[in-house]
């Protein structure tokens, strides 16, 4: 902003200070393109996203963290998410994506129900604050993207089982592989993601791998329909987080989702200079494997909620 500020006084001096012979409506035409250029030439590096979501149950790697026995009506989750990102090229001058992303990113999650879920240690209804740091690449000829990063996970009621792990991953767009098919689109058809975390601390030496695909589809102005579907593998993660030493590789869980957002920017005369703003719905079904229901790990779980988010910038 203070760039663009001192660009905007120099061009009104250059302005000011521009031969008379010229005809006032030369230099008003002059003035205006050299601002125009200005305006596009400037990037803004940073990028900020805000979220905060309903939900009627806490899920998290199949385990539900918001239910307990006898709980009847649901209680509802309250969760806050945030993100800033900052282009590296564009912050020194260069093209967007030359450089890579860092972004911090922060979630926190309320339960209403805390002191019933956890009598003991219950004091307050924010149950969780996490902290990641991510850095993210464009690798352009493999239409890949790549993500190393590190979460931190904090319990305020259960600060002894803080913890944090590491993780790397990939998103891919597989629009190239449908050309056979004659698609020309540049979004991809089922965009494959992998990724996989590594605890080093509560659950140390716990590791879980997720292989998702989803699509995006459009069938109206501001409104997208994304179905998605997620499988997840574990080894030694459930029994780690449980106190156990067994050996464990297994299927852990599959989760089947669907989100609709709606751009509602529009809809509330918004300034588009002053970002986005996006509602949209979800539901999910994380179907746990049989190995994992059966000794109690987990269970079915069906569960879903509402967002409002705000976007600005990237």
């Amino acid at each position: 902003m203070r760039f663009k500020t001192w660009c905007m006084l120099a061009v009104l001096a250059i302005a000011i200070a521009w031969p008379v012979h010229f005809a006032s409506a030369q230099e008003e035409t002059t003035e205006t393109t050299t601002i125009t250029t200005i305006e596009e030439d400037y990037a803004c590096p940073a990028s900020v996203e805000i979220g905060f979501s309903v939900w009627s149950d806490y899920i998290f790697r199949g385990i539900n963290f918001s239910e307990y026995p006898g709980e009847g009506r649901e209680a509802f989750n309250y969760q806050l998410v945030t993100s800033l990102g900052l282009d590296i090229g564009v912050l020194f001058g260069e093209a967007a994506g030359t450089c890579g992303t860092l972004h911090i990113d922060s979630f926190w999650e309320w339960y209403e129900d805390q002191e019933q879920l956890d009598p003991v240690h219950g004091g307050q209804n924010l149950q969780e604050i996490d902290l990641t740091l991510k850095y993210s690449y464009n690798i352009e000829p493999i239409m890949s993207t790549l993500s190393v990063g590190w979460t931190h996970y904090k319990f305020p009621n259960h600060n002894d089982i803080n913890t944090h792990e590491w993780f790397i991953g990939v998103d891919h767009n597989d629009a190239w592989m449908w050309r056979w098919a004659g698609y020309d689109g540049d979004e991809g058809i089922f965009n494959p993601s992998f990724t996989v975390y590594h605890d080093v601390d509560f659950a140390a030496g716990g590791t879980w791998f997720e292989f998702g695909l989803s699509h995006a589809f459009i069938p109206c102005e501001n409104v997208t329909i994304t179905p998605s579907w997620m499988i997840a593998y574990e080894h030694n993660y459930y029994s780690r987080l449980i106190g156990g030493t067994d050996d464990t590789n297994r299927l852990a869980t599959m989760t089947w989702g669907l989100d609709v957002a709606y751009d509602i920017t529009e809809l509330m005369r918004f300034p588009s200079d002053w970002g986005t703003v996006g509602l949209s719905s979800f539901i999910y079904f994380s179907d746990a494997m049989s190995t994992t229901m059966e000794e109690g790990v987990i269970t079915d779980e069906l569960y879903g909620g509402m967002a409002l988010t705000w976007a600005y910038g990237g």
